[in-house]
């Protein structure tokens, strides 16, 4: 096969995102309302099938973590996104609850493969042919995803039934991942890249553990919205009808966040970068309690969109700078600690939400959650402060 343009190898892997996580994860949120019409879907169950579909982010996340074979990794990658065009027709295919677990969870394990592996193969891909290494472009995925499916879900929610919906998502999602089968370069005579590049500062232990707990709290915080946001738009009356635009306007704002938010942290740093980006997200949960106007909806919706990717991709480029000798281990188990917030939160807060008949506490649960990962994001950054003046006073003596 011969060499592809760097723009296409982008285009391939962002496709490859906007299918197995844009679609294939995504598609779920204006699908809970639809669901609960056509077949009583309950808050708790709706909170359970999207734990299950983390679940098995978190399983592909773990699975991957122990791979080192770029052809395998290019394998595994097609299987997922083939697996994402399957999982969303078969929902359309039975109304039994344990197989829609089941294939919540596949759907989950193509979002991993998404997500995980077309990003390492790009940036493999990128950093092997002397390019710079910035999936700022890679993430616009998820923003572009929920753009995708905001637009469908206005168009067939009328049109379809809520079967017949799913089978249009899979449709969508087997057209985008046609591209991504066709260019992906072979990886197979690939070599992994050496690692000459050494550790700059010593961290003491306790750094990742803080830095993870901010991290599991910064996944509550994207779950919720990204689970709930629709149906907590379509529970107001004056915003019945509306989810859809509010959905849109999370994705819209989500596609350009990341090329945004790295010219943020090249003016102010990547820690008060990240710092200003967890304030937003809260930002967004606190107005949600606070009005249920559409003005109100709305902005919460763009904060969340621009605040939750500007975290995602930042916290990453956050351990790359500071474990460059081996990313992927401090990697992983950030991904780890985010994905265990996005298995639990979800079914914690369909529970409360069934009970108390609103998602009113289960909101202002979050909204703790997300000022406790601040208030661990600021001690990480004081930890990782103490330990570059230690080095540097090391050096100088």
């Amino acid at each position: 096969m011969p060499e592809i343009s760097k723009f296409r190898m982008l285009l391939t892997c962002v496709l490859g995102v906007v299918a197995t996580i844009g679609i294939a994860r995504f598609a779920y949120t204006p699908m809970i309302p639809e669901m609960a019409r056509g077949v009583g879907l309950s808050e708790s169950v709706a909170g359970y099938l999207a734990a299950a579909n983390y679940a098995g982010y978190l399983s592909g996340a773990l699975l991957i973590s122990f791979i080192h074979s770029l052809a395998l990794k290019a394998r595994l990658y097609k299987t997922g996104l083939l697996t994402a065009v399957l999982t969303s027709m078969a929902m359309a295919l039975t109304t039994l609850e344990p197989l829609w677990y089941l294939l919540r969870f596949l759907s989950g394990l193509s979002s991993a493969a998404g997500m995980l592996l077309g990003g390492g193969l790009l940036m493999h891909w990128l950093m092997k042919r002397n390019h710079k290494a910035e999936l700022g472009i890679f993430f616009s995925g998820l923003g572009i995803g929920i753009v995708i499916t905001a637009i469908l879900a206005v168009i067939i929610q009328d049109i379809f039934t809520w079967e017949q919906q799913w089978l249009i998502y899979g449709g969508v999602t087997l057209l985008l991942i046609l591209p991504v089968w066709l260019w992906l370069p072979d990886f197979s005579a690939e070599q992994s890249l050496a690692k000459h590049s050494k550790q700059q500062i010593p961290l003491p232990s306790s750094f990742m553990p803080v830095l993870q707990l901010a991290y599991f709290c910064a996944g509550a915080g994207y779950v919720i919205s990204a689970t709930f946001l629709i149906t907590i738009a379509e529970n107001i009356d004056a915003l019945a009808g509306q989810g859809w635009m509010i959905w849109l306007v999370a994705g819209l704002s989500c596609a350009p966040a990341s090329a945004l938010w790295d010219k943020v942290a090249s003016l102010t740093g990547l820690w008060q970068a990240l710092f200003v980006a967890y304030l937003l997200n809260a930002l967004s949960i606190l107005i949600l309690l606070l009005s249920q106007q559409l003005f109100a909806v709305t902005l919460s919706a763009l904060i969340y969109g621009a605040s939750f990717i500007g975290i995602v991709s930042m916290m990453l480029s956050m351990v790359g700078r500071l474990f460059p000798e081996n990313p992927s281990k401090p990697m992983s188990r950030l991904t780890f600690s985010y994905g265990v917030a996005q298995a639990i939160a979800p079914a914690i807060v369909g529970l409360m939400a069934e009970y108390y008949g609103n998602f009113d506490n289960g909101l202002i649960l979050t909204l703790v959650v997300m000022l406790t990962g601040s208030a661990a994001l600021l001690t990480a950054q004081r930890i990782e402060q103490r330990a570059e003046l230690s080095a540097t006073l090391r050096n100088s003596a």
